[in-house]
């Protein structure tokens, strides 16, 4: 991949998409990180999937989802599965888009079938725990 609209923190491996943003990664595991967070005065639960952006590195990036984005991604892991399909062994089209409803920011997750960058040998269990630092540091 030549271009790529991801956008990496300079203080950790997390990555996002700005609004209308599309872009490709490859899934290293179907099992999120959960962070419980709070924002405007209200507890949330973030769903961090660890990801490769690109086809030079086997680094590991974390993409922060909400829970309306975790829910439709473990529902296309899920079709796929259930249809014999590894999720993590193909690639992903994600897009940032406003929800259906108009009064927030949504991941959208396509798969493209087309062969992932980093094979079986070289990512984590499908359903097992990735074994990072703090991706959460604040600077």
């Amino acid at each position: 991949m030549e271009y790529s609209d991801w956008l990496q923190s300079q203080h950790s491996a997390r990555v996002w998409l700005d609004n209308a943003m599309t872009a490709q990664c490859q899934f290293a595991t179907i099992k999120p990180i959960k962070k419980h967070k709070k924002w405007s005065g209200r507890l949330y639960t973030e769903y961090n999937y660890g990801i490769y952006t690109n086809d030079s590195d086997k680094d590991i990036r974390y993409l922060p989802t909400s829970e309306t984005s975790h829910r439709n991604l473990q529902g296309k892991f899920r079709d796929n599965l259930e249809a014999g399909k590894n999720p993590t062994e193909f690639l992903w089209e994600v897009r940032r888009s406003l929800s259906s409803y108009g009064d927030y920011m949504i991941y959208t997750f396509t798969p493209l079938y087309l062969k992932g960058w980093v094979a079986e040998k070289d990512r984590p269990p499908l359903t097992g725990d990735i074994e990072i630092e703090d991706i959460w540091q604040e600077h």
